[in-house]
């Protein structure tokens, strides 16, 4: 008679597949999430540098952070810019791709800048 201790080759591929499956899933997730939130703060550091200039505006600020955010990786992106006589702040906000239905991963960065001005020295 053959030993019958442990599990048939089916029986396991059964149960593991799944995990296996699920763990190719969530890297993969991870990875559109990490995408997301590198885009959203090269998108807000682009913005910054744009408000933060001698003749910047906030308009032009957000019109270069939202054309950086554009590229694939985040959605419902919203453009915060505040440009003050010291600081500049531009906050981009998005949601990432989701592979999974009913996940919503929420991606938001900040960028602050000193703003360019004249002083007496």
């Amino acid at each position: 008679m053959r030993d019958q201790r442990g599990l048939s080759n089916g029986v396991q591929v059964t149960l593991l597949f799944p995990v296996a499956f699920g763990m190719l899933l969530l890297t993969l997730q991870w990875a559109l999430v990490a995408w997301a939130d590198a885009s959203a703060l090269a998108a807000a550091q682009d913005g910054a540098r744009v408000s933060a200039v001698m003749k910047g505006s906030e308009a032009a600020g957000e019109s270069v952070a939202r054309e950086a955010a554009t590229n694939g990786s985040l959605d419902n992106i919203e453009v915060l810019v505040s440009r003050g006589a010291v600081l500049t702040t531009v906050t981009v906000r998005g949601t990432s791709q989701a592979l999974l239905p009913g996940i919503t991963p929420a991606v938001s960065k900040t960028a602050e800048v000193p703003t360019e001005r004249l002083t007496r020295s």
